[in-house]
């Protein structure tokens, strides 16, 4: 309690009278309209070539008679709008796809972001609504975004559903000294029912998250806090430092307090603990002289499984599917999929992981033409996804993209075990 009122005395003593060696960074903006929109417009294809041995292969799909391989096509549109009027800002961005697959088709809509902010100091801004959060440095992974959408670490880019709250945003910056700027941010999270944050507690609950920034000797810095009802205490901090121009490294440190955690015994059965997890991230961006990136990354889970918990798993989804196989009775894969959720439902369930992307811009004076290999790799059981990929803009505001994700790995490993054998996409995305 003590932390929450001390952040609540900074919060007031940024809002107060501005000091003598206080320093606002205020640029006049050039005239821009007060409305203005804009989209996004995307039509990809994705194949998979499925591997029929795999244990994530899915029973449906053999009652089906699937085959070899199958295909899905996802036509999406985004829409975003902006309008200021004075201290008044409103945004509204929309999701629109239509999803054809073997097993079903049919359109999702949603709102990502529909938000009101009020402004009435460059030191002050009000929000209310639904706006995307993205808290922590990471580029594949966040463990102190303890209220952000989970990113796909194959596309951490894509835009995610924001998350509905009542937030304040105070900053200051100096003149001199080691400490350029500081501020804060404090939201409030409801839960109503499943129309806002659904994912963070029962209908009624109202969680409270905290950052406050720092920007220290030109090294950002963020200490954060979560807490709710139905949410384990959260405590995070991160960091991102340029070492020179063309290099970066970041790094994040989570703490979850008393957080459940399933494993399954010898026999099988759900054992439940209470449990503190620790996370962190480590990692690198560097820029070399001929316009390649680099991009590397370590990831503890904290949450995750080791590689004997995971492998417990597979051979009880093995045995289960087996016996699917013998009886017919498709209540055994149903009641298996229910004991192994908390494992499945975490995109990467494994305790460590690498990420390494390699880009190269416009190789060979190939113009608008970049590209690129990126790899996820659980440092326990050493299977990992391949992705190839490239992105060719021909034009302004047009995009090609394709990629090929080749899952490597033994049995009973996490990428040994995917349903593909590989699976190409290939993708445009128009901007307006």
């Amino acid at each position: 309690m003590g932390f929450w009122i001390s952040l609540l005395l900074l919060m007031v003593s940024l809002a107060g009278p501005t000091g003598a060696e206080e320093f606002d960074f205020i640029i006049p903006e050039a005239q821009k309209k007060p409305c203005a929109v804009e989209g996004r417009l995307e039509s990809r294809f994705i194949y998979h070539r499925l591997d029929e041995d795999a244990i994530r292969y899915s029973p449906n799909d053999h009652l089906k008679d699937v085959g070899d391989d199958t295909h899905e096509w996802r036509t999406s549109a985004e829409l975003s709008g902006r309008c200021q009027y004075g201290v008044f800002q409103a945004g509204l961005l929309t999701h629109h796809q239509f999803e054809k697959t073997h097993e079903d088709d049919g359109w999702d809509h949603k709102i990502y972001e529909g938000y009101m902010s009020l402004t009435p100091t460059p030191r002050l801004t009000v929000d209310a609504g639904k706006k995307s959060i993205l808290w922590g440095k990471g580029y594949a992974w966040n463990p102190v975004g303890f209220i952000n959408r989970p990113k796909d670490p194959d596309d951490p880019a894509q835009n995610l559903e924001g998350r509905t709250f009542l937030g304040v945003d105070l900053i200051r910056s100096f003149a001199a000294g080691r400490l350029s700027n500081i501020g804060v941010t404090a939201l409030l999270l409801p839960v109503i029912d499943d129309w806002a944050n659904a994912e963070l507690g029962e209908g009624g609950d109202l969680n409270i998250a905290l950052k406050l920034y720092l920007l220290w000797h030109d090294t950002d810095l963020d200490v954060i806090c979560f807490d709710g009802p139905d949410q384990p205490t959260g405590f995070g901090f991160d960091f991102a430092r340029n070492l020179a121009e063309n290099i970066e490294v970041h790094g994040e440190l989570a703490v979850r307090k008393d957080v459940p955690h399933m494993v399954l015994d010898a026999d099988g059965l759900p054992r439940e603990s209470r449990e503190d997890q620790i996370s962190l991230l480590l990692g690198a961006r560097y820029l070399n002289t001929i316009d390649t990136t680099f991009i590397a990354e370590y990831y503890h889970n904290g949450a995750g499984y080791d590689r004997g918990e995971i492998e417990d798993v597979f051979v009880l989804k093995k045995a289960a599917f087996r016996e699917w196989q013998t009886t017919g009775d498709a209540s055994v894969m149903e009641r298996i999929a229910r004991t192994t959720r908390p494992y499945d439902r975490q995109r990467n369930p494994g305790k460590d992981y690498g990420y390494i992307k390699i880009s190269q811009k416009e190789p060979f004076d190939l113009l608008y033409f970049t590209p690129w290999v990126a790899a996820v790799v659980n440092l326990r059981d050493f299977s990992f996804n391949l992705q190839p990929g490239l992105t060719w803009a021909p034009v302004t505001d047009l995009e090609l993209n394709l990629r090929v994700g080749i899952p490597i790995g033994p049995a009973y490993t996490e990428f040994g075990e995917k349903p593909d054998t590989y699976r190409p996409e290939v993708w445009v995305r128009y901007y307006f």
